[in-house]
């Protein structure tokens, strides 16, 4: 039985699990992480194409008939848990792992996010996922789906739609319409400070006020003052109104004048509003 407070929708399709795998580009080099093995379709397509296969699901219902499929493939094994729980040591000691999932859609940033921030590990992430989401990581500036979620997504990978799928492929079907995402962090950003992060959120914190409000609420008057002269901006700019490479520009600004705070933590489960 399906649970609906878990989102669950699962694809049945051997011929889409089978191209998500192949647009993936999941090979036998390759340490694969599913998220939301549920009843193993897409687990079964891994199967036939990965090194080795860590199937990471939180319903217990699904435990018994993946553990059938462990039993039957030595490249193959079962984590019953939350992929949002368990630290990414618990897939690989010093190597890289690729991220493939048809994840729960109302958890898809937190998810990203957790990806994001492993970073150092995560080669590449390939997931389902709601299309309104999907367009809004891949937005410019100046458009309304432009938010926190698009600046930190594109700052810190390469990012695309690689196709969208209709609700029939699902079961039961979502009212809504579906997209398979790309991530692919990007080599020279591994290294970028966590906080990063939490300082984009906190840029859109306020989209209907101007940037200037959100910086002084935040760090004072004078650091957003100053922040402000050396970046040249106008005294009415907006958030959404910046390329992501601005956002790493001014926070490294205040890294330099000693503005940031170390919240542990920071990150995961924000950017989950329409505006973030």
């Amino acid at each position: 039985m399906l649970k609906k407070g878990l989102s669950q929708h699962l694809i049945k399709d051997k011929n889409v699990t089978d191209k998500m795998v192949r647009l993936a580009g999941i090979t036998r080099d390759d340490v694969v992480v599913e998220i939301g093995a549920g009843d193993g379709h897409l687990t079964r397509s891994l199967l036939d194409k990965a090194g080795f296969v860590y199937a990471v699901e939180v319903d217990r219902e699904f435990i018994p008939r993946l553990l059938e499929l462990e039993h039957d493939h030595g490249n193959l094994r079962v984590i019953s848990g939350d992929f949002l729980r368990i630290p990414f040591s618990e897939f690989t000691k010093d190597g890289s792992i690729k991220v493939i999932g048809n994840i729960p859609y109302k958890i898809t940033a937190p998810i990203l996010l957790k990806i994001l921030e492993g970073r150092e590990v995560v080669e590449s992430a390939y997931v389902t996922m709601q299309a309104e989401v999907a367009r809004r990581i891949v937005s410019k500036p100046f458009t309304k789906t432009y938010g926190g979620l698009s600046v930190v997504c594109q700052l810190l990978a390469e990012v695309e739609i690689v196709f969208y799928l209709k609700a029939s492929v699902f079961f039961p079907p979502p009212k809504v319409e579906s997209a398979f995402v790309g991530i692919v962090p990007k080599e020279e950003k591994k290294a970028v400070d966590r906080r990063l992060i939490e300082f984009i959120r906190i840029c859109f914190r306020n989209r209907r006020k101007h940037l200037r409000y959100a910086l002084s609420r935040e760090y004072g008057a004078d650091i957003a003052n100053g922040l402000y002269e050396s970046m040249k901006f106008s005294p009415t700019v907006r958030a959404e109104e910046l390329e992501p490479a601005r956002f790493e520009e001014m926070f490294y600004f205040l890294c330099r004048y000693g503005a940031l705070i170390d919240k542990e933590g920071g990150g995961i489960g924000t950017f989950v509003g329409r505006g973030a």
